[in-house]
């Protein structure tokens, strides 16, 4: 459980600073380019979901992240705990964090990692949490099926997915 909620935290520091960065460093500024070719710095704002999706329409952007979350939430407590889940858990509920406090906060969440050769996708600390947690669940489902046995009557209800 303190995995889960270690990974939790860290990526919403991690995110609110690299965020707080990029607000103060990039609004002004020119993009920044650490690595030519492969990725750029650059300050965007987001007022929708994923990729711009439902951009404007606020409380959408609002209901939709919390309602999956609730649903992997529910989802997940059926399912034996296991360290690969909570670290998938983690990531996925830590970038979640990091955007929705954007959301609720600004309006608009801050991107700021752009890829050149992705050139309609910006991104942020919190998208690559997902990312890397939807991933881990992927992969979790395809090849770790001990990771979804389900618990039983004597299980702790309360675990975290």
């Amino acid at each position: 459980m303190a995995v889960f909620w270690s990974i939790l935290a860290a990526v919403v520091i991690a995110d609110r600073g690299v965020k707080l960065w990029a607000s103060a460093t990039l609004q002004s500024a020119a993009a920044l380019q650490p690595l030519p070719g492969l990725v750029e710095f650059r300050y965007a704002q987001n007022q929708g979901m994923a990729l711009g999706l439902l951009s404007g329409n606020w409380l959408a952007s609002l209901v939709l992240p919390v309602a999956a979350v609730v649903v992997w939430l529910l989802v997940g407590r059926r399912y034996q705990p296991t360290p690969w889940k909570r670290v998938a858990s983690g990531l996925l509920l830590g970038g979640f964090a990091g955007n929705f406090a954007d959301r609720l906060l600004f309006g608009y969440v801050v991107d700021m990692i752009y890829f050149p050769w992705l050139p309609w996708f910006v991104c942020n600390v919190a998208d690559i949490a997902i990312c890397a947690g939807v991933a881990m669940l992927a992969v979790s489902l395809l090849f770790r099926p001990r990771d979804w046995s389900e618990k039983h009557a004597k299980d702790d209800p309360a675990g975290a997915p």
